[in-house]
């Protein structure tokens, strides 16, 4: 049997992979982190052999959960099968999804008997704003209609994921509360990750971290009881007392595998992931916080633009 992945320093196992099997989406988000990926590897398929390759060997070295991402991976020609492997391996399964198959009730009674979890995107609470970001009409009443089709499966609750943005950030208790209203398990509020188009249009999409603070409060509390927020990218200090919903205290290291360019060729390679620090950094501020172990700073990007002053020590 091949040996689990075990960091050096913790002993702690590597669970999770995260597997790009598309490179293509039918949306056009206006902050999306893959856009550049896409472009790049869109005439470069990820086979099923491949993909069966992968989930095989990740699974005999220990990993119990599997998370398909792309792109779009709904749009795999053989995603059902994907699905169905994984199963059979006994992995947990998981997609990020638009939703753009699942909500075909046919396409969804084929697929959901193999998935445990979907997290959908949802960037506003009604279709005036998630349309606009998404930059595709009609994106909102699919994604809606996909998150139906899967809650008839029984016992299944959605995630959702809504990246937060200058242009929804008005509206995002809404959208919290709408996603509670379909009995969301969890709602991941992602901060603006700089990478694609995130990072062509950085200055134009982001909040200032200040004015994020205020925002959290409302956001918990349009939940209610029964559904999990957390806020990915945003440091524990402008959380507040409500730094226990950052997703760094709860994320899970991973393994992801995606396309990786070479001179004159690609190459399907994992890349290991301990610590959620992609992108982000410490300033001299969290060196007095008693958080900086737990909480991975800021993206690098923001202090570039905006410095780091918005960003104090969590007191003890």
């Amino acid at each position: 049997m091949t040996p689990p992945w075990i960091h050096p320093d913790t002993g702690q196992v590597m669970r999770r992979l995260e597997f790009h099997v598309t490179y293509h989406c039918p949306e056009r988000c206006s902050f999306c982190s893959e856009e550049h990926r896409m472009k790049a590897y869109n005439a470069f398929p990820v086979t099923f052999g491949r993909v069966a390759r992968v989930l095989r060997e990740q699974a005999e070295r220990g990993v119990e959960a599997v998370h398909f991402t792309g792109g779009e991976p709904t749009l795999h020609p053989q995603f059902v099968e994907i699905l169905a492997l994984a199963k059979k391996l006994g992995l947990r399964t998981s997609i990020g999804t638009i939703g753009t198959r699942l909500a075909d009730p046919a396409w969804a009674e084929r697929a959901m008997p193999f998935l445990d979890e979907a997290l959908f995107s949802v960037h506003g609470p009604d279709p005036e704003t998630h349309d606009l970001l998404a930059g595709r009409a009609g994106s909102f009443e699919r994604v809606s209609r996909a998150i139906d089709n899967a809650r008839r499966k029984t016992g299944f609750r959605p995630f959702v994921n809504t990246v937060l943005v200058r242009q929804n950030a008005a509206y995002l208790a809404d959208t919290i509360a709408l996603a509670a209203s379909w009995d969301a398990a969890l709602v991941v509020v992602s901060n603006v990750t700089p990478e694609g188009a995130g990072d062509d249009r950085y200055p134009k999409l982001t909040l200032r971290l200040d004015e994020i603070r205020p925002l959290v409060g409302p956001a918990i509390e349009a939940a209610g009881r029964d559904t999990i927020v957390r806020f990915f990218g945003v440091p524990a200090c402008v959380l507040g007392v409500h730094r226990v919903y950052a997703n760094d205290v709860h994320w899970n290291p991973r393994v992801t595998f995606e396309w990786a360019a070479h001179p004159g060729k690609v190459s399907l390679e994992g890349i290991y992931a301990w610590q959620p620090d992609r992108k982000r950094q410490h300033v001299p501020a969290c060196e007095r916080c008693d958080w900086n172990r737990l909480c991975h700073g800021v993206f690098a990007r923001y202090v570039q633009e905006y410095g780091d002053r918005e960003i104090s020590p969590v007191p003890q």
